[in-house]
């Protein structure tokens, strides 16, 4: 028998795995992590941390918990938060994330009296509008929106907490259905991706670094090369801003090419910034060089388009040469060809929801793919009640979230596959297109209506909760944690960080 040598009081390595003690400092965590949030995108209106596929701000959490972490392994490791517990923990306050930011409860929050704000006989609203908004989905009382829009008001005052707490709570059921659906399509996606395709997640590699392989990033004196360079240029370009005699380092916005052509046709172009992110730059060394190459080639296409355009005198045509609808079509294109080369695996899914013979094992997965559809369908079923209630036609219903949900499968199939530093479709959701493929009157007022409050989780897709989710099953498979655990995870960050963005 070989004796072994380690010393006595060598612990043994701790497996990572999800506990009670990492989700409850994961939900404690979710309230400051939103306050964060919203102070910088609302109030200071700087940084806006989840406009990019990697939010820096949960990154930075995560680090100042490996640092308070690292000694008390040292000390007492039996007490130590373990790698999987800490990437619980990074991936609950990356979900509460998504729910406060710029495209999802911020807007809905000013959505909620804005009509009955600023309603005018000029405008007619309260022909037009406010008789297609039910009562129990909006904010009326025109003292408590003076307090909202003018100030000298707080939620603590009763009557201002009764007046916004029913509409909040209702919205937010919505949208807790909504990212239920995205977390049980990831259910039925999770194993083609994961595990047939092996797809790389490029955006999980840095806080997999950090959690799993801390000693090594550490000692690596390259890291901390970058480190020093970029966290140098950012610091000095902070001190610049409170002290203009110390030097800047312009990395974003360096300038802007459409100010050089001033004749026609090449003046369509447009504002065209010549700008360097180094986090974009480290992120893009994860995408292949042919999915690089077509990210600046059809940039560089769209600008072609503005120009011919021009050329041809039709570019002051209303919408002309239709980008954003290129953009959607491009996405939908995308969740298409997904499902199109996952089709023998779906197949297989749909026979093992049915109980026929499958070769599928669905025993590792956060629920069963039976389970997962029967959820979906019960989600819908709320959610088309709640449009219903609203007045929206069936088929405007079916085909809005048939062209969400696809979206949805096209934003988290390109982050598995490429992980982009960030993915923006401006005006190309289903509130959108349906306006442009069957027309405002086809649409009918309370539809309308309807998509123009939507407009809170289609505003620009930056912050999606289908990736995050995805991302967190792909680190369990990774690391070896419960992913049963993992989804129970989510949902509870879904549901306190829905709170917390109220909240904050």
């Amino acid at each position: 028998m070989q004796e072994n040598h380690l010393p006595a009081s060598s612990p043994a390595p701790v497996a990572p795995s999800i506990t009670v003690r990492s989700i409850a400092i994961g939900a404690a965590l979710i309230p400051v992590t939103s306050m964060w949030v919203v102070q910088s995108e609302i109030t200071w209106y700087s940084g806006e941390p989840t406009t990019i596929s990697l939010f820096y701000h949960t990154v930075f959490i995560l680090a100042c918990l490996i640092a308070v972490n690292l000694p008390i392994a040292r000390l007492y490791p039996r007490h130590a938060l373990n790698p999987g517990e800490l990437l619980t923990i990074y991936f609950m306050i990356c979900m509460a994330s998504v729910l406060c930011g710029h495209d999802m409860l911020q807007i809905l929050v000013s959505l909620l009296g804005y009509p009955f704000w600023n309603a005018t006989p000029e405008n007619r609203w309260s022909e037009t509008i406010i008789p297609h908004i039910p009562e129990w989905l909006s904010v009326r009382d025109i003292a408590v929106l003076r307090g909202a829009y003018e100030g000298d008001s707080t939620m603590y005052r009763w009557e201002v907490f009764a007046a916004w707490a029913g509409p909040m709570f209702w919205w937010g059921t919505f949208l807790c259905a909504i990212v239920g659906i995205a977390i049980l399509l990831n259910v039925l996606l999770r194993k083609q991706w994961t595990e047939y395709e092996k797809l790389s997640y490029p955006v999980i590699q840095i806080p997999l670094e950090m959690t799993v392989h801390t000693d090594t990033l550490l000692s690596n004196r390259w890291m901390w090369y970058g480190f020093a360079l970029a966290g140098g240029i950012d610091l000095l370009n902070g001190l610049n801003t409170f002290y203009p005699v110390l030097p800047k380092i312009p990395i974003v916005q360096v300038s802007n090419l459409g100010e050089y052509f001033s004749e026609k046709p090449w003046n369509a172009i447009g504002t065209t910034w010549v700008s360097l992110y180094p986090f974009a730059v480290g992120l893009c060394f994860f995408l292949p060089a042919d999915l690089s190459f077509s990210c600046w080639f059809f940039f560089l296409f769209w600008k072609g388009q503005q120009v011919l355009s021009s050329w041809m005198g039709v570019h002051d045509l209303p919408g002309f040469p239709f980008i954003n609808e290129q953009s959607s079509g491009a996405y939908l294109g995308l969740a298409f060809v997904a499902l199109y080369v996952s089709r023998r695996y779906l197949r297989e899914v749909f026979r093992k929801v049915v109980g026929r013979v499958s070769e599928l094992d669905d025993a590792d997965e956060p629920v069963s793919y039976r389970m997962a559809v029967f959820g979906i369908v019960l989600f819908f079923a709320y959610l088309t009640w709640f449009c219903r209630e609203m007045g929206v036609p069936w088929w405007v219903i079916v085909l809005f979230f048939l062209v969400y949900f696809l979206i949805a499968v096209a934003i988290a199939r390109m982050r598995a596959e490429l992980g982009p530093p960030a993915h923006d479709l401006h005006y190309g959701g289903p509130d959108q297109l349906l306006t442009k493929w069957f027309g405002s009157q086809t649409l009918g007022p309370s539809a309308l209506t309807f998509t123009s409050f939507t407009w809170f989780f289609n505003r620009a897709y930056r912050g999606h909760p289908m990736p995050q989710t995805l991302e967190a099953f792909k680190v369990a498979e990774r690391t070896g944690l419960n992913n049963r655990r993992m989804l129970v995870a989510m949902g509870i960050a879904t549901v306190v960080g829905i709170a917390a963005a109220y909240w904050g």
